[in-house]
């Protein structure tokens, strides 16, 4: 009993650690490929370090090396490996392991993606829902235990322009800036005040309290990740043309005095023009 109670708290953190970025199939098909007069070249597999992962990632049974699947429309239908939390004794605040599966199906105006893990996790769960519109997600909803945590997009064109993030209530609208060649340069996020005069939730564009993300330093090389916006770690990748090589994350408390501040940087291996994301 002792064994199987610890076994129910530890599936407890890991679901609740993932689940905290058409009107008919051909539609849905266009958000799985956006540009049919390119070429389509498969993105099957990248290192964890490229994209957007938490720090303290351990690389586990696959070299740190996440696989994507297809199915025969050029749609994402599964990706192998994801992170785990591991003891901090060990060092390490995940693994990435290919024991943690998600499988994505498509029908009319929704995708669903569900996580799936072996024994003795034995995990089988509705993680994600993406609802669409001509071609293009417009509301993500994870499914949480307490709540649906859900983000709704809306564009200009075929370019996310603002998103706005709730849960219970309003938490966040974030504005989506890009430069001349299609890139994003900056993504601004400011959270939602409840203004006790008028009873509802705001947002200040003027307050200095924010979360800026800035990119830069992109190259030449067509973006391969477009199509993978339905990961999180992803999402941020796959809304320009190009791809970045810097980034920072920096939030602002009211004073505009900065609080938490990160940046990476990447090195990227191009063969033919295609940057190769697994070394």
């Amino acid at each position: 009993m002792k064994t199987n109670r610890c076994r129910h708290i530890l599936l407890l953190i890991i679901l609740s650690l993932f689940g905290n970025s058409c009107h008919t199939d051909d539609s849905i098909e266009e958000v799985a490929q956006e540009n049919p007069q390119q070429n389509f070249v498969k993105f099957e597999a990248y290192h964890f370090m490229y994209m957007h992962y938490p720090s303290g990632v351990m690389a586990g049974n696959n070299n740190g090396v996440v696989q994507i699947e297809y199915d025969n429309q050029n749609r994402p239908k599964k990706r192998i490996g994801g992170l785990l939390p591991l003891s901090g004794s060990t060092g390490f605040n995940y693994i990435l392991t290919t024991d943690y599966t998600e499988e994505i199906t498509y029908g009319n105006n929704e995708i669903l993606l569900r996580v799936k893990m072996p024994s003795p996790y034995n995990v089988d769960v509705l993680r994600t829902i993406f609802k669409t519109e001509n071609g293009k997600i417009t509301r993500k909803i994870k499914i949480d235990t307490y709540t649906n945590d859900t983000i709704d997009y809306f564009y200009n064109n075929d370019r996310i322009v603002n998103s706005l993030h709730k849960r219970i209530f309003p938490v966040s609208d974030t504005k989506y800036y890009y430069n001349s060649a299609g890139n994003v340069d900056s993504i601004v996020s400011r959270p939602f005040l409840y203004n006790q005069n008028t009873q509802t939730w705001q947002v200040d564009n003027s307050s200095k309290y924010r979360t800026l993300q800035t990119f830069k330093d992109y190259d030449n090389s067509p973006n391969p990740t477009k199509k993978l916006m339905l990961f999180d770690e992803i999402f941020n990748r796959s809304l320009s043309v190009n791809n970045y090589k810097s980034y920072e994350s920096r939030s602002y408390d009211f004073n505009g005095n900065l609080g938490n501040f990160s940046t990476k940087t990447w090195t990227f291996n191009n063969i033919n023009n295609q940057i190769k994301f697994t070394n």
